[in-house]
């Protein structure tokens, strides 16, 4: 874990690197050519949604096979406006909630004021007509707004909506008997696809409704500069548009055309008629242009061209069932960005593996789309998509460039430094948390172990330099490796020992449990050795091991120019002591009474003696290593009973038993020299009695 200061410092790292980030994407997207791959990720997303089923809306169509059929008759486009009266007639009849058309009839009918007149009949008849009107902010005009007030809403404040310039009106008997007008107007985005639409445009004081509003306009409201349905608020994008929901890109709406509902208007008893009224009922009817050359081409999300009804249709439809999409505030958008963008720089300044990071860079790339995809198909939400991939790969870039330069150097001397005498998990850890390895100390409870070599200095004599360097070789790989495996440090050798630590800088809770397993491996890689030394005729080596547990201090010692990664400390120098003490005993491997209690669990060990080594006043309890817990057979846990009873007879001044226990653990396994130590000393003292004050503990006069 790293150090507060060093999380702290790459924090603000991340978040410079995420603001800088931020302020790019920020930069990026006043250019057409970002904001117009933005939104074609946004159409990826709406050609999967799933279609709408049974909506509220139909397209009555004015197709080409309406063209034909009437042509045949004599009547030729446009048609006389008489026509569209039984159209109207019939949809009121079936139970259309309105009728939309999505036809300016700006000028008087080419078949004269008669004309005109019938339609203007049918649509007071029906009040429930909406026509369109033409809005625009190309030229301006003088004409006066007021007489179109009942159409429009009159705000306090009808600043935030595009203003137009100029109307065009349909023909004055129209606009007498319609029940509402609606700008037929739509605006695309700069690549020229329609994507949302305006609900109100401004002219003068008043606001006008879009063509598809103005059937729902006594539901909406406006406060504050937001538009409310029903008392919700919509939310609109940053150029004021309703962004619209398009349920995927084989939708479509329900259809009829016009000779469907001549014909069931002139045959109202037919089976056809009853359909095309249950077609109809409970629905909002656009009147809508699809022959060829009849409509304007409109390049939607979903579809390459469509009429603009179809658009209408659409706004209508999200309107009624609260559905549209929507975009995700830009204040909102950017902390968001700014967040994950601190996030992910974070995640690669604290590790320093490459492939860690590249999968954490993955997790970000491809896990975006997920979520993103999550809340559009779920929340109807379009929280965005390349500014956020790009945002991933812009950081990544940053951070990776930076911890290569900065953070990867002092990584790579730090590997340099402790690659030799540390395992590969713990170099990696040093790598990681860097300021473990800084100049100076801590203290640590760590299991301290040293060795060293049974006359190897007579041995030496026998033998040319050369030999003994490389058999010392040989001797120092096998034990390394042995205490790198067990995560242990090797802190120095010194001539033919080794002096080694668990514990630190890595904590390991079992560091006492790992030196005693360590300390074993290593004598019965000795056994290995000494196999192939018989091979050539040198005497074999006997390997002595103490371990020690207890606090120290560890860490960078020395100067700036040169130091090492090393322990100090009182519990050193006994761990020290207790490998000397080995050849009192004639053991291979002594543990402190602090060391058994903690690797108990994990080791069998036989009680030795209660001591205290020169130079100390304090006793200490010290125990022979035998191996790994359950690995004594029975012969051996019966002579350590017997040995430890002997113990407790010494302690209790009753030499005599005491003789004759350790004589019995000779007697079985004549090569205990522990046993015979003790059993000596036994004879001493019932020759020369100890003082009263006598306390059991044998002190050393010598290391």
């Amino acid at each position: 874990m790293a150090e507060p200061s060093v999380r702290k410092k790459s924090i603000l790292i991340a978040c410079l690197f995420s603001f800088i980030t931020v302020l790019l994407i920020v930069s990026l997207e006043q250019f057409d050519f970002f904001k117009t791959y933005e939104l074609k990720s946004m159409d990826l997303f709406q050609r999967f949604h799933s279609p709408l089923e049974n909506p509220e809306v139909l397209m009555v169509e004015i197709d080409q096979e309406s063209l034909t059929a009437l042509s045949e008759k004599g009547i030729q486009w446009p048609w006389p406006r008489q026509i569209y009266g039984p159209l109207i007639e019939f949809c009121v009849k079936a139970g259309s909630k309105g009728i939309i058309f999505d036809i300016i009839f700006s000028e008087p009918s080419s078949y004269g004021k008669e004309d005109d007149l019938v339609l203007a009949e049918a649509i007071q008849q029906a009040r429930s007509v909406f026509l369109p009107m033409s809005l625009s902010s190309r030229t301006t005009d003088g004409k006066d707004a007021s007489s179109l007030s009942r159409f429009g809403i009159r705000p306090e404040s009808p600043t935030g909506f595009r203003e137009a310039r100029s109307f065009i009106l349909p023909v004055p008997e129209f606009v007498a008997g319609v029940r509402g007008l609606g700008n037929v107007i739509l605006a695309p985005d700069s690549d020229g696809v329609y994507r949302g639409v305006a609900l109100f445009t401004r002219f003068h004081e008043y606001l006008f409704p879009s063509l598809t509003v103005a059937p729902l306009l006594e539901r909406f409201d406006l406060k504050e500069g937001k538009v409310f349905l029903d008392g919700k608020a919509l939310f609109l994008n940053r150029e004021g548009q309703l962004m619209l929901h398009f349920y995927g890109k084989d939708f479509q709406f329900p259809r009829l055309n016009v000779l469907d509902i001549l014909s069931a208007y002139q045959s109202p008893e037919h089976s056809l008629s009853e359909k095309t009224r249950g077609a109809i009922k409970d629905r909002y009817v656009i009147m809508a242009l699809t022959a060829p050359g009849l409509y304007d081409l409109k390049p939607t999300a979903v579809t390459a061209v469509s009429p603009g009804a179809y658009v209408h249709g659409i706004l209508l439809t999200n309107l009624l069932n609260g559905d549209h999409l929507r975009e995700v505030d830009g204040k909102w958008k950017y902390s968001l960005l700014f967040l994950l963008g601190s996030a992910l720089g974070y995640a690669i300044l604290g590790n320093v593996s490459f492939w860690k990071n590249i999968l954490t860079f993955l997790l970000f790339v491809v896990g975006w789309p997920a979520l993103s995809l999550s809340l559009f198909f779920t929340q109807d939400s379009w929280i965005g998509f390349l500014s956020y991939e790009m945002a991933f790969f812009l950081v990544f870039g940053m951070t990776s460039t930076f911890s290569y330069n900065t953070e990867g150097k002092k990584r790579r001397v730090i590997r340099q430094l402790f690659s030799c005498y540390m395992s590969e998990v713990l170099v990696k850890e040093l790598e990681s948390n860097p300021q473990k390895a800084r100049l100076g100390g801590d203290r640590r409870f760590i299991t301290i172990f040293f060795s060293d070599l049974a006359n190897f200095t007579t041995l030496s004599e026998r033998f040319e330099p050369e030999r003994i360097v490389s058999l010392l070789n040989d001797y120092f790989t096998e034990m390394s490796q042995v205490i790198l495996d067990s995560q242990g440090v090797i802190d120095k050798y010194q001539g033919d020992g080794i002096m080694a630590f668990w514990g630190a800088p890595i904590s390991l809770e079992d560091h006492a449990i790992r030196a005693c397993h360590a300390a074993r491996e290593c004598q019965v890689r000795m056994g290995k050795i000494n196999q192939a030394l018989s091979r050539e005729g040198i005497p074999a080596l006997s390997m002595r091991i103490g371990l020690h547990s207890g606090d120290a201090v560890v860490g960078n010692m020395g100067s700036m120019q040169r130091f090492d990664y090393t322990i100090i400390g009182d519990n050193v120098n006994l761990a020290s002591r207790l490998e000397g003490v080995n050849k009192q005993f004639g053991t291979k491997v002594i543990i402190s009474e602090t060391t058994y209690e903690l690797a108990r669990d994990g080791i069998e060990a036989r009680e030795l003696d209660l001591i205290a080594v020169k130079g100390k006043e304090k006793p200490i309890r010290i125990y022979e290593l035998v191996g790994e817990k359950g690995g004594m057979t029975e012969g051996q846990r019966r002579l350590k009973l017997l040995y430890e009873e002997g113990l407790r007879s010494y302690w209790a001044k009753d030499f005599a038993g005491a003789r004759r226990l350790f004589a019995q653990v000779l007697e079985t396994n004549p090569e205990d020299q522990p046993a015979a130590v003790l059993l000596k000393r036994c004879e001493d003292l019932q020759e020369n009695a100890p003082a009263a004050d006598w306390d059991g503990v044998f002190r050393f006069k010598q290391k």
